[in-house]
């Protein structure tokens, strides 16, 4: 019965495959020759295209044997928009052994137009920006996956862990082969850290960790005070955990500690901020000298609300110590000098991260590859090796490879077209037959930054290195800024002023006397006029020449001269009173304007004593001609003539690193004024309460500005100013070149040389101290702070940063009138825009509110205060 059961099954299968041998005549056994090649099915992709890819050819034999039809297939079905491919033969000439191959094809359905759904306008926009979606693109599988898994990984790094995607193709009726596509997004909330959670940790802190790990933080919180508190009580020196032993020794301490116990902000979780943080957490383990250190488990469990809460599990492993450090392959320097450059001490805390800086190049301090790099080993190479690991305790072997002492071999220069070769090259530090020195390449480029004729960001040296020569050439690469300036600038406050300024400080005057366009010498020429509407005039010219040999020595010589004219109406305030006083006293009409002018010039010499340090001697006289003009506070109208002569000594010392956003350094700058002790020499004014026609004074003004980058992109600017006036003689301090006080801008009159000292929150002019027995007005002694944080927005080719500020500063008649209890003070943020145009200076807008009342009652009525600034303020 199983074997008649057998054949007849066999009978069946022989039956099929004759049917099947009837139906496709391709599985003959001797092959057929093709006669011609037809493709079917195909709406957008030519046949031609599919016939080539096919690698089937008229007149070729197509045998069943062989594996020509599935590579065919193959190769077709690799072409971008086929859903399908079948080869089979038709019009079969079984005499002749002649076929038609047929090629048939099926699409997969043209892109006509496609939306999105879920999401607003604006982020739409947004995300077309990123995804680009090409016309009449055939909707493939691969092609939907693509599209969804790109606009996922968008949404995932914007922080919506929960984002679906999700593709839907709509056919076009009226064209077949043709679809709409719409693309679905659901975003779901975002996912913000909520807490984070270790085990294992112990002996570490888990606040401690927090803080390391840099790119995450928790939910914000505050938990300063608690823990001074908490520290407080534990005030004996003897018992751990007390504040006495805990207090921050250094300005990373203080942050560290700030920031550990007090949260702003909440971090979104992504993908990669979470593997950065894990990251950051093992580097810092590793510092603590737990070089074994893993996550052995980790979980990520989402709240009621959707944030998440991160659990590590944390195996530290053993913490291992230093018992001893060799030096191998060092020549040059002992082990005594790298030991006391690289600070290990034997049991000292392994700490792998530390002893790699320190054998990398140093930001802030010097490393021992800088020392080796800073004396021309440009090929030296160090490895750590632990060649003993006992007891928890690390043996390490630094092995050194200090190759040769590299000599430059030349200098070029590429990128100006304005400026010339020799203004860059010498403000070069490097010089061609010199062992190089990478530290002096940096201060190189220090000094072309702060010229302000490039552009700081793109300066960058390139190195040709030969190392077995032992020579490297030097390429400064630089991009120059327009540097004619055609600038407006002003301030607003309580009024207009509004100034223009031709130059540059990038001209050169011996191309004026060979027909060459003025520009390119690195020489400071401008011509500037400030007006203050009608009543305030001023017009200056000033050139300086940074390369000035005299003898064998070189000096910055710097030349000005400058014509200003000031008019002010002595008549009450309201437009009443200058009519009645016009019409009834028609005789007194030219006492109406007081009139003051100013003409004059002044020379100085400067000189770099040292790589940071400058000095400038100069020599300054102007004459004012007055004409019924109320100076003091009696407003008595006086008239006559004013001889300003005064040597000024000035000297700074700046290490600043950038010159439109510094984040390091620090600059001191110094000005001493002095006049001929006239007094002293037999001079005495012809009436006592006459304008003395000499000036007779001393000052000096100091300025200390310091710059130091925080966590991130945070700077941290802080900067000081003083000024003291004194007498030459025995004689009282006159109203000449006192301070004034208050709001950002102020144009005080020449004749006095009042200097401006701003204080953002409070009125222009409001802090200014006035002497009513005198009736002199001004300050003769100042001192003013500023604290500033600033995050920068954009640093190139745009600058823009925001800040946050405190100020506190006062100014007093008299030197034993000097008292810090009565301070003004005053708290704020602006913002900064420096745009790369150059007839634009600094924008400037600052919101202050003040602390302390001001005199001026009109404005008391808000403490707040709006200044717009066009331009830098020095002070």
């Amino acid at each position: 019965m199983i074997d008649t059961n057998i054949k007849k099954v066999k009978r069946l299968l022989y039956l099929f495959c004759l049917c099947i041998g009837w139906a496709q005549p391709i599985f003959g056994t001797t092959g057929y020759l093709v006669r011609k090649i037809q493709v079917v099915g195909n709406v957008s992709i030519a046949s031609d295209l599919l016939i080539a890819r096919s690698g089937l050819q008229e007149g070729t034999r197509v045998a069943p044997t062989t594996e020509q039809v599935r590579n065919a297939i193959r190769k077709i079905a690799k072409q971008d928009g086929i859903k399908s491919v079948a080869i089979y033969l038709s019009e079969v000439d079984q005499t002749n052994g002649l076929a038609t191959c047929v090629i048939h094809v099926e699409e997969h359905p043209q892109l006509t137009s496609y939306f999105l759904e879920g999401l607003t306008k604006k982020e739409e926009k947004a995300l077309l920006e990123k995804v680009t979606i090409a016309e009449h693109v055939a909707l493939s599988p691969l092609f939907l996956q693509k599209t969804t898994d790109k606009i996922r990984k968008i949404f995932l790094e914007q922080g919506f862990r929960a984002v679906k995607v999700s593709t839907t193709l709509i056919p076009n009726q009226a064209m077949a082969h043709k679809a709409t596509l719409k693309i679905k997004v659901s975003k779901g909330k975002k996912s913000k850290v909520q807490q984070i959670l270790f085990e294992g940790n112990n002996h570490l802190d888990a606040q401690l960790l927090i803080y390391h790990m840099k790119t995450l933080q928790e939910a914000p919180h505050c938990t300063l005070f608690q823990d001074i508190f908490k520290k407080s009580i534990t005030l004996a020196p003897i018992r751990k955990g007390g504040i006495l032993l805990q207090l921050p020794k250094k300005i990373d301490d203080i942050k560290r500690y700030f920031f550990t116990h007090v949260v702003l902000f909440s971090s979104l979780f992504t993908e990669e901020k979470y593997l950065k943080a894990k990251e950051n957490l093992i580097l810092f383990y590793q510092s603590q000298g737990f070089r074994d250190v893993s996550i052995a488990a980790e979980w990520l469990k989402p709240n009621t609300a959707g944030n998440l809460n991160i659990h590590l599990k944390i195996n530290e492993g053993h913490q291992y110590r230093i018992r001893r450090v060799k030096w191998a392959g060092n020549y040059v320097y002992s082990d005594q000098t790298l030991n006391g450059l690289l600070n290990l001490k034997e049991g000292g805390i392994y700490d792998p991260i530390y002893i790699k800086s320190q054998l990398a190049p140093g930001l802030e301090r010097l490393t021992i590859h800088d020392l080796y790099t800073n004396n021309g080993y440009l090929f030296f190479r160090a490895e750590v090796v632990e060649t003993s690991l006992e007891g928890h305790q690390v043996d390490l072997e630094i092995r050194m490879q200090e190759g040769k002492q590299v000599t430059i071999r030349q200098i070029d220069i590429v990128g100006n077209t304005l400026t010339h070769d020799y203004v860059i090259r010498r403000e070069l530090l490097t010089l061609p037959g010199e062992k190089v020195n990478l530290g002096l390449v940096r201060e190189s480029l220090r000094n072309l930054a702060m010229l302000q004729c490039f552009k700081p960001e793109k300066l960058v040296p390139d190195m040709q290195r030969d190392e077995a020569k032992g020579t490297v050439d030097l390429i400064y690469s630089v991009e120059e800024q327009p540097r004619f300036d055609f600038k407006l600038n002003g301030t607003y406050t309580n009024g207009i002023s509004a100034g223009l300024e031709i130059g540059s400080n990038n001209v050169s005057l011996k191309n004026i006397f060979t027909g060459k366009k003025p520009i390119g010498g690195g020489q400071h020429l401008h011509l500037t006029a400030n007006l203050d509407g009608k009543n305030y005039k001023n017009f200056s010219f000033s050139f300086q020449e940074p390369w000035f040999w005299l003898k064998e020595s070189r000096y910055i010589l710097s030349i000005s001269f400058n014509s200003g004219y000031q008019t002010e109406t002595n008549i009450g305030n309201h437009i009443l009173d200058h009519w009645v006083y016009l019409n009834m006293f028609p005789i007194g009409r030219q006492d109406t304007k007081s009139k003051i002018h100013s003409i004059g010039g002044q020379i100085r010499l400067g000189k770099k004593l040292a790589r940071h340090w400058e000095a400038h001697l100069g020599i300054d006289y102007h004459h004012h001609a007055y004409q019924h003009c109320v100076l003091l506070q009696d407003h008595s109208k006086k008239s006559g003539a004013v001889h300003d002569f005064t040597l000024e000594l000035s000297w700074m010392y700046s290490t600043v690193n950038h010159p439109n956003y510094p984040t390091s350094g620090c600059m001191w700058s110094n000005l001493l004024t002095l006049t001929p002790p006239y007094t002293l020499l037999g001079y005495a004014p012809s009436t006592p309460t006459a304008i003395p026609r000499l000036k007779e004074f001393g000052k000096l003004i100091t300025d200390i500005y310091y710059f130091k980058r925080l966590l991130g992109n945070f700077v941290l600017h802080i900067r000081g100013h003083a000024g003291f006036l004194h007498s030459l003689s025995k004689n009282e301090i006159g109203p000449f070149e006192r301070f004034y006080l208050g709001g950002t801008s102020s144009i005080p009159t020449r004749l006095l040389g009042a200097n401006f000292v701003s204080l953002r929150g409070y009125p222009d002019d409001s802090l200014t101290p006035e002497d009513y027995t005198s009736q002199y007005k001004g300050g003769v002694l100042f001192n003013k702070f500023v604290l500033e944080l600033r995050y920068p927005l954009m640093i190139a080719p745009i600058c823009c940063y925001l800040l946050g500020f405190g100020e506190i500063g006062d100014s007093w008649l008299r030197y034993d009138y000097f008292n810090l209890s009565n301070i003004k003070k005053s708290i704020g943020g602006g913002v900064r825009l420096i745009l790369p145009i150059p007839m634009i200076p600094m924008l400037g807008l600052d919101c202050g509110y003040r602390l302390d009342p001001v005199k001026d009652i009109r404005s008391a009525k808000s403490s707040f205060e709006y200044h717009f600034t066009l331009g830098p303020s020095i002070r």
